[in-house]
């Protein structure tokens, strides 16, 4: 299954349909997200040239609470701001509280859709959208 992953993500970034943001330690990756050009599951994850789905964001565990994460979606959010894109969204599973604060905190607050994953995580969700500050 990851094979086909691996494939599918690699065939995406050859067609600039997505891009990975890393987070290292040395030479490891510690933490990553991709931001999502097109939409995938629902209409309005992405619009282009305005809105980005934020998909696969994850640390390592043994790298967690100590605001890598943060500093990764906010380098990631700056890097896309700075391209023109002005609204970002993400899919929360609904069970994970943990992420609905800490996306919560950094401005994904408006509920526009709910969906389910894929063949490589079929987990409900609720997607997000974060616009860009007015200042």
């Amino acid at each position: 299954m990851w094979e086909k992953y691996k494939n599918m993500q690699i065939e995406k970034l050859g067609k600039k349909e997505i891009d990975v943001f890393v987070i290292e330690n040395d030479e490891n990756i510690i933490g990553e997200i991709t931001a999502n050009y097109k939409s995938n599951k629902l209409e309005n994850e992405a619009k282009a040239g305005i809105r980005v789905y934020l998909e696969a964001f994850r640390i390592d565990e043994n790298y967690r609470n100590r605001g890598l994460g943060q500093e990764l979606i906010n380098y990631c959010m700056k890097y896309l701001e700075n391209i023109g894109y002005t609204e970002f969204t993400i899919g929360v599973e609904d069970r994970n509280e943990i992420a609905k604060h800490i996306y919560s905190k950094l401005g994904f607050t408006k509920i526009i859709g709910k969906g389910h994953g894929d063949e490589f995580d079929n987990s409900k969700y609720t997607l997000y959208l974060k616009e860009k500050s007015k200042n």
